[in-house]
């Protein structure tokens, strides 16, 4: 469902984005006579006119970005709630469920964008850098290695969130210090000075961490061992705050 209602979002906004962007690049002559630009400038004018309107699908399509991101964080903030609420009734096993469909929508909302962005990757390189073909290529080549792995990372924020709401503040601590001082910076480091990679080592650190961290996220979870935690007054104490910290935190964004 979440799939399905963000690629329509996504296709609607390009073809409206491009259609505007179109119709304006091909009218803009015809809007500088309008407003009476004079001719000493009528050639500067029309270039930055035209490249106005073919910005028009990237500033579209970055503020989708972000809203999808924001729905990520979102997800993360309700699972937190969630879990937290439901788990202060008793129901851990709703807790559980919750925690499950907010990872999958998590999961499925980057894996979305990560593959728009695998796709167009060259063309969000050169819109900001257009005149250089190595760097345009170098780029798109990074992206492509990035994308398609960041459904991990909702993986890894939803379950570290449901941990944090359930008082095992311990699993998330330990799994944040995983993903970074023990595999992502070890194996960067494999891949880079031990391999053909290369440089490319360190770039592919961030997907195989990304990957790797949600399988240890989703097994961790499914053995269960969070639901059997007690929570002590100031254990409960410490989970309250860290759920309003999340909840304040996402509406600062």
């Amino acid at each position: 469902m979440v799939n399905h209602v963000a690629a329509q979002t996504m296709l609607m906004v390009v073809i409206t984005s491009v259609v505007f962007g179109a119709l304006g690049f091909i009218l803009a002559p015809l809007l500088l006579r309008l407003l009476g630009v004079a001719p000493e400038v009528y050639a500067g004018a029309l270039g930055f006119l035209r490249v106005s309107f073919v910005g028009i699908l990237f500033v579209v399509m970055y503020a989708m970005f972000q809203a999808l991101m924001r729905g990520v964080g979102q997800t993360r903030v309700a699972v937190a709630t969630l879990v937290g609420q439901n788990i202060g009734a008793g129901k851990i096993e709703r807790a559980e469920r919750i925690t499950w469909l907010g990872t999958l929508a998590s999961f499925a909302i980057l894996t979305l964008i990560g593959g728009i962005a695998w796709l167009g990757a060259p063309w969000f390189v050169r819109f900001f850098i257009p005149d250089d073909a190595a760097v345009i290529a170098g780029g798109a080549h990074f992206i492509r290695i990035m994308c398609l792995a960041w459904g991990g990372i909702g993986i890894q924020l939803c379950i570290v969130s449901a941990f944090r709401a359930s008082g095992n503040m311990l699993s998330a601590m330990i799994i944040a210090m995983v993903s970074q001082w023990m595999i992502q910076f070890p194996l960067a480091y494999v891949l880079a000075k031990h391999t053909s990679l290369g440089a490319d080592g360190l770039w592919w650190s961030f997907p195989v961490t990304n990957i790797l961290v949600a399988l240890v996220s989703v097994a961790w979870f499914a053995r269960g061992s969070w639901k059997t935690v007690r929570l002590t007054e100031d254990d409960l104490q410490v989970a309250d705050v860290t759920r309003e910290a999340v909840i304040e935190e996402a509406a600062l964004r």
